[in-house]
């Protein structure tokens, strides 16, 4: 059993060091059903706590890491709002919909990054995220695609999973390989009934394997990666566990699934 493993990772691995010299590669993984933040070390995160609320806020910037071109902020509710210690009954979140005065909000960062990660609540359909290398999509993302691998321990609003039971929420991370990088990440929602929530927005320049304690398994539960358009769902190789970080980081223990198009 381990051999075989072995021999299979092996063989992803080298698929995937080839595709990501074909095109820009990002994979994504999951924290654990209670997390409202990233476990990657040497980032920095955006609250949205101190931000005033129930109007557009533009120009809004995120000190050492970019600009929000907008920006409306709601307090915690049903749908969105990380619990923590200063905030038990949820903070205030990010809101991209048709209540608010903004349908797309763009980040653009000062330096080209290979990681983010964010607490996306309240996930549906219509919630499309989009990373840009300059006018070049790098990756697409929705929660069709995206969060449809989440178990149900996901669903419903993480501080009492009765509220939008119906809907997962679970801190996402991105990581671009060691040749893909993004300087632009748009959050849209194009629906009329329904809107993206996000909070705890998290960013680092240099990709997974390049800094001080990025050793071992990505932190995470894998859900798919991305090159443009092109998704691919990902699940654990039972033996050897997790994902190793080699050359271009990706990926040994890692199966492809099944493969679909946005």
């Amino acid at each position: 059993m381990k051999l075989r493993s072995l021999i299979l990772s092996t063989v992803i691995l080298a698929a995937l060091h080839t595709s990501s010299a074909l095109a820009a590669l990002v994979v994504t993984y999951a924290e654990q059903p209670s997390a409202v933040t990233s476990t990657v070390g040497h980032t920095s995160m955006f609250t949205f706590d101190n931000l005033s609320t129930f109007q557009k806020l533009t120009n809004v910037t995120w000190t050492g890491v970019g600009t929000y071109d907008q920006l409306y902020i709601k307090p915690a509710d049903t749908y969105g709002g990380a619990v923590d210690a200063s905030y038990p009954g949820g903070s205030p979140y990010s809101r991209q919909g048709p209540d608010t005065p903004v349908s797309t909000t763009t980040l653009a960062l000062s330096q080209p990054s290979a990681y983010f990660g964010f607490l996306w609540s309240a996930g549906d359909s219509t919630n499309v995220m989009d990373f840009y290398s300059d006018s070049t999509l790098v990756a697409k993302f929705t929660t069709t695609n995206l969060m449809k691998n989440l178990s149900s321990d996901y669903y419903g609003n993480p501080r009492n999973r009765s509220l939008d039971y119906w809907e997962p929420t679970g801190f996402i991370n991105f990581y671009g390989d060691l040749g893909t990088t993004w300087n632009k990440i748009v959050f849209s929602n194009n629906s009329i009934t329904s809107a993206f929530e996000s909070d705890n927005h998290t960013s680092r320049v240099g990709a997974w394997g390049t800094q001080p304690g990025d050793t071992g398994p990505m932190p995470g539960i894998p859900l798919e990666r991305v090159e443009g358009l092109s998704v691919t769902s990902l699940t654990a190789v039972p033996e050897p566990s997790g994902i190793l970080v080699t050359g271009s980081v990706l990926a040994l223990g890692l199966c492809i699934r099944r493969r679909t198009a946005i």
